[in-house]
């Protein structure tokens, strides 16, 4: 049976004191954390309807989520994929890249996409099956103070 010394618990903890310490910005200065913004799609009655409005910034890493509530398959492309790396997934398979230019969901399958949106704008999305399904997202400029 090993028994534990004094010694080897003050050792122990101050191990354990110089991590946190060097983990630390001891400089006082505030760490930056990049946290991702999301955008959150539904195809219902062959509509695209966007949840939850946002103000969506250029240069911050994105997640679309797009569930097809329908019962039909529906596309989705958009400018705003042109010339970025796209990661997606749909129905267990993923894809990932430059030069991706849309995505085909089935019925009732869920779109994940993950990028950074370098310019900003409003970009049109629309679905490349049924022409009469259109939407748009707007990348703002925001300038830090």
């Amino acid at each position: 049976m090993t028994t534990i010394r004094p010694k080897n618990v003050f050792v122990l903890f101050g191990v354990l004191i110089g991590c946190l310490l060097l983990m630390t910005d001891v400089r006082g200065a505030e760490l930056e954390v990049t946290a991702e913004q999301r955008i959150e799609i539904t195809i219902q009655n062959s509509k695209f309807v966007l949840n939850e409005p946002a103000n969506l910034q250029r240069g911050i890493p994105t997640v679309l989520i797009l569930r097809n509530q329908d019962i039909v398959r529906h596309g989705f492309t958009s400018s705003m994929l042109e010339g970025m790396r796209v990661d997606g997934e749909v129905g267990g398979m993923a894809v990932y890249g430059k030069g991706i230019e849309g995505f085909y969901v089935d019925p009732w399958k869920i779109l994940v996409l993950r990028f950074t949106p370098t310019r900003p704008g409003r970009y049109q999305f629309h679905c490349d099956i049924h022409h009469g399904m259109k939407g748009e997202v707007f990348f703002l400029e925001m300038n830090t103070a």
